[in-house]
């Protein structure tokens, strides 16, 4: 357990001194101000470029909307930037021979994979629930009135993909000696659920719902229980994940 806890500080220092916290603390600040934003005032700032009759044709925008922006922004562009700055958290160490140096102190190898895992999970979990807050802070100001159904299980849903995801990459981090080469398995992992969800048997098993089913979730067009089996799966697969990304490194060379 100590070597853990050391572990886990050590992650922190360095996602610190790289800059890593800044990025992803202002990446997710502008993506959660601005969700709300956009849905508010776009329709406003439209009306300066269509006709009157067209611009006048838009609804008011609406809780909804806001929510809308905020799952098209963090299954985009949230997920995109934890890919990009988790691809190398264990790459860097190997390429660089510092893993070298907390092995040969007896570190065990189990406990390094564990370590970075959950520390990327924490900070994913922190940020995301973080710019959840500050999302739902704006759109209950702007539309106090709207109540969103089923608002935690679609923000949930998304949380859960992207542990996941961040599964995936640690994985990845152990197969590959290239950030590209793990980014290529990580796309290459979510555009195979891709090809799934074209059979529309697949449905009730396609992990990816939970990344693009939000909004018809809150617009009551899918029933909550058709998840039963996605949660399962997904929960088997993090757990399949890091048991693999354990068992490989254990088994191969540092260097």
């Amino acid at each position: 357990m100590n070597s853990f806890i050391a572990l886990f500080k050590k992650e922190t220092m360095e996602f610190s001194r790289t800059y890593k916290f800044l990025i992803i603390i202002t990446v997710f600040l502008i993506l959660s101000i601005l969700s709300p934003l956009t849905a508010k005032f776009m329709p406003e700032i439209l009306t300066e470029f269509l006709p009157k009759e067209v611009a006048e044709s838009f609804p008011d925008p609406t809780a909804l909307d806001s929510w809308g922006q905020f799952f098209k922004n963090f299954s985009q562009i949230g997920l995109f930037v934890v890919a990009l700055l988790f691809a190398g958290t264990l790459i860097h160490e190997r390429i660089e021979g510092t893993l070298i140096i907390l092995l040969t102190k007896r570190l065990r190898r189990s406990t390094v994979v564990l370590a970075k895992t959950i520390f990327a999970m924490v900070i994913w979990s922190i940020m995301y629930w973080l710019a959840f807050a500050v999302t739902y802070f704006y759109t209950w100001y702007y539309w106090k009135a709207d109540h969103v159904e089923h608002l935690v299980l679609a923000v949930g849903n998304l949380w859960l993909f992207g542990l996941l995801l961040i599964s995936v990459i640690l994985l990845g981090n152990v197969l590959f000696k290239s950030i590209y080469a793990n980014l290529l398995w990580t796309a290459f992992f979510v555009v195979v659920w891709f090809v799934v969800s074209i059979f529309p048997k697949a449905a009730d098993f396609n992990i990816l719902r939970l990344a693009s089913d939000s909004n018809n979730l809150l617009q009551g067009l899918v029933e909550t229980n058709e998840y039963t089996w996605i949660y399962t799966i997904t929960i088997g697969l993090i757990v399949l994940m890091v048991f693999s990304a354990v068992r490989v490194f254990n088994k191969r060379a540092i260097s």
